[in-house]
């Protein structure tokens, strides 16, 4: 498929967007960023941004970092860019695998249900230059429906499709992670509108492993040690 064919697409996709506006599924990719430590200070690099409803929920918790959101649309990015005007958010036309920021190392790098539009054999290359785009301990999010939605969804729904749509299957996530320098932090299958619909991936740059011990504080402490009472109490061998 030609990228000139995916762009007049996503340039006609804006009012299905709009008309979805911030859903279930975006509120609580939003509300993960936050777990994970999104703060005022946080410096996100956005890639398919569309017409940047995430962005929007985005920059309410970042006020002092940067954020930096791309997306193949050209059309998206005018949509995106009369919408939102805070300073600290800039707005990009580009192709995510080969897109160089002006943020050299983010904190987060999101692909929110993106990469299941994007052709497979171009993956290993986003994930090369997703990693680039990363600090040391940023994180790199990745949403994507699950497999098995998606195979459901070419037999018996095949108009809920967008051009391209693709089920990604976890052994290739892990295989672009590893040939990228990344290392999967965490795998969950969630559901959001019918069972395990959906797959989420924490990443971030492969560590090498130091046997550190824990630090922990007085409370996680004190918690520790009534734990292991506990257990060696009820659970004697």
């Amino acid at each position: 498929m030609r990228k000139s064919e995916v762009k007049k697409y996503y340039d006609n996709y804006i009012t299905e967007q709009y008309s979805i506006g911030v859903n279930d599924r975006i509120f609580m990719l939003y509300e993960k960023l936050k777990s994970l430590g999104l703060n005022s200070s946080s410096d996100v690099i956005e890639l398919g941004c569309g017409i940047g409803v995430v962005t929007h929920l985005i920059r309410k918790t970042v006020t002092l970092g940067q954020i930096e959101s791309v997306d193949i649309s050209g059309e998206s990015i005018e949509f995106a860019k009369e919408k939102i005007k805070n300073s600290n958010v800039s707005f990009y036309e580009g192709d995510v695998t080969e897109y160089i920021p002006k943020i050299k190392q983010a904190d987060f790098v999101t692909l929110f249900d993106v990469i299941e539009h994007i052709p497979i054999e171009l993956h290993e290359k986003l994930f090369v230059n997703a990693s680039k785009m990363l600090k040391s301990n940023g994180w790199l999010l990745v949403n994507i429906p699950s497999p098995e939605s998606v195979e459901w969804d070419k037999i018996n729904a095949p108009e809920a499709l967008q051009i391209i749509d693709q089920p990604i299957p976890l052994e290739l996530i892990a295989k672009n992670c590893s040939n990228a320098g990344l290392e999967i932090l965490k795998f969950e299958n969630y559901s959001i509108w019918v069972e395990n619909d959906y797959n989420f991936f924490l990443i971030r740059k492969k560590k090498t492993f130091e046997n550190r011990p824990l630090k922990l504080n007085n409370i996680q402490k004190a918690k520790r040690k009534a734990w292991r009472t506990k257990f060696k109490k009820l659970y004697k061998y």
